[in-house]
């Protein structure tokens, strides 16, 4: 798998409508599910059961995307990532709580409640600044 295979993977999701917990091309997912999605195109279905609230983050602060992610990908540095990784943000103190693939030097692609869908967004310096970790999709080829 090479990296403009994800990143073309990911915009094929784009437009799903934001729906939480799910993780069904055009029909609906969350960032989770879009990753979820777009990792089991090439990679083998996950064995992941996380149920979680839409706000579970601002209760806890125990870092559960990350420790689910360390699972499947690689980590790499934040200034490391590059198209086709993946980044986890967080919001205020709390945990990293939001994910994104990134589709190009200045943008990338996320279920975002507050956009309601799937959308390719600038990765402007509100999103710079909220950047926790990056990984990498396991077997990706440069």
């Amino acid at each position: 798998m090479k990296r403009p295979d994800i990143v073309e993977e990911a915009r094929s999701w784009l437009g799903t409508p934001y729906h939480h917990q799910a993780a069904l091309k055009g029909v609906g997912c969350d960032c989770i599910g879009l990753l979820r999605g777009v990792y089991e195109t090439f990679l083998t279905p996950l064995n992941v059961d996380i149920n979680y609230s839409p706000h579970w983050h601002f209760h806890r602060v125990e870092e559960v995307l990350y420790a689910h992610a360390c699972q499947y990908a690689e980590e790499i540095p934040l200034e490391s990532a590059y198209i086709g990784d993946v980044l986890l943000f967080g919001f205020g103190t709390g945990p990293a709580a939001h994910a994104g693939i990134v589709a190009s030097a200045d943008t990338i692609i996320h279920a975002y409640a507050e956009i309601g869908k799937v959308a390719e967004t600038r990765l402007s310096d509100k999103w710079l600044s909220r950047r926790r970790f990056a990984f990498r999709f396991p077997g990706l080829e440069d």
